[in-house]
């Protein structure tokens, strides 16, 4: 230990903070505790991060599941021309925007919505707010019994009650509403694939096709 002589001869310790063990004690306590918080701070930063994405995947899945559940063939029928979008969004949730345009001071938006596989999907028409058209695809199983025979049978200008009664119900999967003009399109899509599609305009059949009838 190294001792300073006072004046007068007595012996004098050296003051603690004058000592270099001191300063080294110092040195690495502070090292310690700096170093403990980073450490700390790294820890908890990655739990965190992962916790809030998968908090943000898990509700954005069960969000998406709950939308595909109201995406269905008996939804699609409720919704009527001239409903308000407001009344679209109660029924199916929100849209996605798929296009949109305004011509003569009439603003047009087309939604759509996605069911539960990625051939079936919904779109509608707003125009200034109001529903003027809906499609959908995929919303219905294939289970017409139309024939080749039966399907000759539907002669244009018929109404849709008549045609029923030859086919029976046929699937919408169009329709649309403008200056009170109505147009439906039905399809009867057998389980092979073949088809009719008929066209009826303000309820009087316009057009008909088919595909692999027999």
């Amino acid at each position: 230990m190294l001792l300073k002589l006072k004046k007068g001869g007595t012996l004098m310790k050296k003051p603690i903070y004058k000592k270099w063990w001191f300063w080294l004690v110092i040195v690495i306590v502070f090292i310690g505790i700096v170093g403990g918080s980073q450490s700390n701070k790294d820890k908890d930063k990655p739990t965190n991060e992962t916790s809030t994405s998968s908090d943000t995947t898990k509700g954005t899945k069960t969000e998406d599941k709950k939308e595909e559940g109201k995406i269905t063939y008996d939804n699609f029928l409720k919704i009527e021309m001239g409903q308000k979008y407001s009344d679209v969004i109660a029924l199916l949730g929100e849209g996605t925007e798929q296009s949109s345009s305004e011509i003569g001071g009439i603003k047009s938006i087309i939604y759509t919505w996605k069911g539960s596989d990625l051939l079936s999907n919904m779109t509608v028409t707003i125009q200034n707010d109001v529903v003027t058209g809906k499609a959908q695809s995929g919303l219905n199983e294939n289970n017409s019994d139309i024939t080749m025979d039966k399907y000759s049978q539907v002669k244009e200008g018929m109404t849709y009650d008549e045609v029923k009664n030859l086919l029976g119900d046929g699937v919408i999967t169009s329709q649309t509403k403008i200056m009170g003009s109505e147009s439906i399109i039905y399809s009867y899509i057998k389980k092979g694939g073949s088809n009719a599609t008929l066209t009826f305009s303000d309820n009087k059949l316009m057009s008909k096709a088919q595909f692999g009838l027999e």
